[in-house]
């Protein structure tokens, strides 16, 4: 079952906000909504904004490390999108990250608490037409861990997030030892949402 659906009838879906940020406040309050960036057009071959340098030859820091931790996730995902025939998927570098239910927005708060922080849960609707693809996040959190993983790995990972596959089926080592997570559901969502309360109140 394909984890891609194109829709053109409204959905419900839940959306954590940063109700401290000047453009969260504007588009929530003043406009009513988000609207995420739009499908890569045709022949792009990815969302990227950075390339890595293949002549790099230098040592790094402790804070560099971390910082390229967290952007080769999303290098290796948006990599994958294209390379393994998942061109017509969200971009992860331009979608709107949602939640089918609120119970799921909740399990994200708890395993994400410091990305979370004080951040509000909304309801929100989409306007269609939209285009969105369901993922499991604990792939992303596996990329973010502060450990080498090999290309092999990194294949295999990002043909299992765009497919659509749950971290829980697959056997996955961190430092020598299994890993695994339940799943949390992501929603990877391009087009509009409109939010049923514009209050921005904790």
């Amino acid at each position: 079952m394909s984890n891609l659906f194109n829709s053109t009838e409204p959905k419900d879906f839940w959306v954590w906000v940063n109700p401290s940020n000047w453009l969260v406040r504007h588009q929530i309050s003043i406009v009513g909504g988000f609207t995420s960036g739009g499908l890569i057009p045709n022949g792009q071959k990815s969302n990227l904004m950075f390339i890595p340098n293949p002549d790099f030859t230098g040592d790094i820091t402790p804070f560099q490390h971390g910082v390229m931790r967290e952007y080769m996730a999303e290098y290796n995902l948006e990599m994958g999108r294209e390379h393994y025939g998942f061109a017509d998927y969200p971009s992860r570098l331009n979608a709107i990250y949602l939640f089918d239910e609120e119970q799921e927005a909740l399990k994200y708060k708890e395993r994400h608490m410091t990305h979370v922080g004080d951040r509000i849960l909304k309801k929100v609707r989409s306007v269609t037409p939209c285009v969105y693809s369901k993922h499991d996040s604990s792939w992303v959190d596996f990329l973010r861990l502060p450990h080498s993983t090999d290309p092999a790995t990194i294949s295999f990972i990002s043909k299992a997030y765009w497919t659509g596959v749950s971290v829980e089926t697959c056997q996955l080592e961190s430092m020598g030892q299994p890993w695994s997570q339940s799943p949390i559901i992501e929603v990877l969502f391009l087009g509009r949402i409109e939010f049923y309360d514009r209050t921005l109140d904790r």
